[in-house]
């Protein structure tokens, strides 16, 4: 039976993509097949690899450029290469039009969110006085609503998630709605309505825990949960 192959996006460091293991063991411990995206700005080339994986996952790394958005830099960003960016956006889109499962992570999840026209907090603690710490991979708990497609696949109303960012989700795009926040208010993890996309702000493929492992059984899955 063939398996299913999940893209991967890369960063870009000088002449060399790149992207931790952690991503593509996930995918094989789950049963897919990972296959690492090259960061293409041709809108046909990005069209042509959609049209052949079966799901997609936004990874994260550094910050997403507030032009992006709309809005000017602050002092508190450390800015994605703009063509991996621009890359991933188009891989979103395009997941979207040929309706493949979306996962974002981290950074992943807030493009995907920028991508549907929503925007970020530039920077946590600027932004919001009063709240918790979310960066150095601290651990704290997350509030699901039960009325989601993480309920589902976690089965619970609580979790302890790790978390390693220092932007945030400010106005949520409008095709998404909440699955978790933090007790500050901070959107945690999002999905569509049609639940072909997930977004969550920690790092499950860095998890041990069982229930993050469900995130890559459902990319692999494609006839799971919608």
């Amino acid at each position: 039976m063939r398996k299913n192959i999940v893209g991967i996006t890369c960063d870009v460091n000088g002449k060399f993509y790149e992207s931790e293991i952690s991503y593509s063991k996930k995918v094989i411990n789950a049963g897919g097949i990972p296959f690492y995206l090259p960061m293409d700005t041709n809108k046909k080339n990005i069209k042509n690899i959609v049209s052949v994986i079966d799901s997609i996952l936004i990874t994260g790394s550094r910050d997403i450029d507030p032009c992006f958005y709309g809005e000017r830099k602050t002092k508190f960003i450390n800015s994605l290469d703009k063509n991996r960016t621009i890359s991933e956006l188009l891989y979103i889109n395009q997941a979207l039009k040929f309706k493949k499962k979306i996962l974002g992570v981290c950074g992943g999840m807030q493009l995907v969110n920028v991508a549907l026209g929503g925007n970020l907090h530039q920077d946590i603690k600027s932004c919001l006085q009063s709240s918790i710490e979310h960066a150095g991979g601290v651990r704290h708990k997350i509030y699901i609503n039960t009325d989601s497609l993480l309920s589902e696949l976690f089965k619970c109303s609580e979790s302890f998630v790790n978390s390693y960012h220092h932007q945030s989700i400010n106005v949520l795009a409008k095709p998404l709605k909440v699955s978790a926040t933090t007790k500050d208010g901070v959107i945690e993890a999002f999905e569509d309505r049609s639940k072909k996309v997930i977004g969550v702000q920690w790092h499950p493929e860095l998890s041990k825990k069982k229930k993050d492992l469900e995130f890559f059984y459902w990319l692999t899955n494609i006839d799971s949960f919608g």
